[in-house]
């Protein structure tokens, strides 16, 4: 028994269902409908389903967890009743899970897969997902927060380029895309650390206790900015199947995009190249050539800014050798040529210092 985290009661009286027969509740998801039957039927508490916010069933199909106490800064942070049933709900803020030791199985969708130690998932606003714990040793750490906080914290941190940014926008503001991103953190020692620092203060609710969990909610972010950005493991929208290079290939293309080909990136990443154009409209919603022209056109905006290079010159640092060529891409893209632009951000810098 993991000493930190003691079995509850109302754990103890779960366990006891499950090892009685109860096994089969906790293999797949369930709808509130067969919920509160099984709840009913074997006289079980689960208190925890209305633990810290009013909650409401939509179609008694799925439960529909309202974040009235979520709004603005404010992080929730709860753990995981072991062998709990899996009931499935949604909701519209942001929910960090975080296995802190042993595993669950984690139904998303129509996905299923085992979380591990380690292993950090970032849900979508509204996917669709229950989770069963079954072990004692199941250690599993909620952290919710509105997308409010969520933007402030994670987003605004991003640096590896728009189109990472814009990505991870995708992910969790369009149902289509994708419904989690995953990190396998593995025994990361100050992950599991900060993760457990966040749950005392939650519990022991000191002075700022708030302010104190988003700085380390922050700082969490940084850290996985840093060291595990491109190990992002993405679920596929239609099926079980998780695309584990899409953020490294977007990072990839973030840094190449100047000198590299389609044929070039999926001989890199070991696909053909029909394949990589495919996935990245899937998961981007753009062409290949529209997602290098994007990265080029971008980059030509910040260097005509800068006012080092001249235009020819910066033409060719992103990657277009033809000058009337790099013309018209710039003008496509932003309804002016690169000279006007230049002229443009001088006449603005001037007039700011008038």
């Amino acid at each position: 028994m993991n000493q930190k985290f003691p079995m509850t009661e109302h754990e103890a009286a779960n366990r006891i269902f499950f090892e009685n027969g109860g096994q089969g509740y906790l293999a797949k998801p369930m709808t509130f409908r067969q919920f509160k039957e099984i709840v009913s039927d074997n006289m079980l508490q689960y208190a925890e389903v209305e633990q810290f916010h009013e909650s409401v069933s939509t179609d008694g199909e799925c439960y529909r967890v309202k974040d009235v106490a979520l709004s603005g800064d404010m992080v929730e942070i709860v753990r995981h009743a072991r062998y709990s049933l899996p009931l499935r709900h949604n909701h519209d803020y942001i929910e960090l899970i975080y296995v802190y030791s042993g595993k669950c199985m984690h139904f998303i969708e129509e996905q299923s897969f085992e979380m591990a130690e380690g292993d950090l998932c970032i849900l979508t606003p509204n996917a669709r997902h229950a989770m069963s714990a079954s072990e004692d040793n199941a250690i599993i750490i909620n952290i919710m927060m509105s997308r409010i906080m969520f933007d402030a914290s994670f987003f605004s941190m991003l640096k590896s380029g728009k189109m990472l940014s814009e990505f991870f926008e995708r992910i969790f503001y369009n149902e289509q895309v994708s419904p989690y991103i995953l990190y396998p953190t593995g025994k990361d020692i100050w992950l599991h650390e900060t993760v457990l620092k966040m749950y005392r203060e939650r519990q022991k609710k000191d002075y700022l206790y708030n302010e104190s969990i988003i700085l380390l909610v922050k700082q969490l972010f940084i850290y996985l900015i840093r060291r595990y950005e491109m190990m992002a493991i993405v679920a596929n929208p239609i099926s079980n199947y998780q695309e584990k290079n899409i953020v490294g290939l977007l990072g990839y293309l973030t840094v190449n995009y100047n000198r590299t080909t389609l044929k070039e990136t999926a001989e890199f990443f070991g696909y053909n190249e029909t394949y990589l154009g495919k996935m990245l409209q899937k998961y981007t919603g753009k062409k290949y050539c529209e997602l290098i022209t994007e990265l080029q056109m971008n980059q030509a905006k910040k260097l005509l800014r800068d006012e080092k290079l001249s235009i020819t010159e910066i033409g060719c640092e992103v990657g277009c050798y033809d000058a009337s060529h790099f013309n018209r891409k710039f003008k496509a893209a932003f309804g002016m040529t690169p000279k006007s632009y230049r002229k443009q951000c001088r006449e603005q810098k001037n007039e700011r210092y008038l």
